[in-house]
């Protein structure tokens, strides 16, 4: 078929080609977009709630000149639940936020150092952030 030079336009082939193309982008990037948006949503609230923790430990030190028993583990559970003795009773923390995590208080050093741990129960008790009581905290690749 000979085309004029006033012939414009697309062919139907050209344009399914197109919008094949742009499909399969957007069956690639979309649940890509979804899934860092998640990520970002967990890693942000592990590090605001681990933060309250950090100042609710810093509190219960200034009250009591320790973190914590030398040795003890404080875990508070994405169900809810609190550590039933020790510094979990005084601590009053409750997680805030969509992401449901656990989050532990390791504490050493004669009561003077500590670490806190978040684990996501959803991806298989996977460990998202840990800092401790200089504030240093690393997000593990999640």
């Amino acid at each position: 078929m000979i085309r004029h030079k006033k012939d414009r336009g697309f062919s139907l082939v050209e344009l399914l080609l197109v919008l094949a193309i742009i499909g399969i982008i957007s069956g690639i990037a979309i649940p890509a977009f979804v899934s860092q948006r998640r990520r970002a949503r967990v890693i942000g609230d592990a590090q605001s709630n681990a933060q309250v923790l950090r100042m609710a430990l810093e509190t219960y030190k200034a009250d009591s000149g320790i973190y914590g028993t030398a040795g003890s583990t404080y875990v508070w559970t994405a169900s809810g639940t609190a550590p039933a003795s020790g510094i979990g009773t005084a601590l009053h923390f409750t997680p805030k936020g969509n992401s449901q995590m656990n989050y532990s208080v390791a504490v050493t050093g004669a009561g003077l150092l500590y670490t806190i741990t978040v684990t996501d129960p959803t991806m298989g008790g996977y460990t998202v952030f840990t800092t401790n009581q200089n504030g240093s905290g690393v997000v593990t690749k999640y």
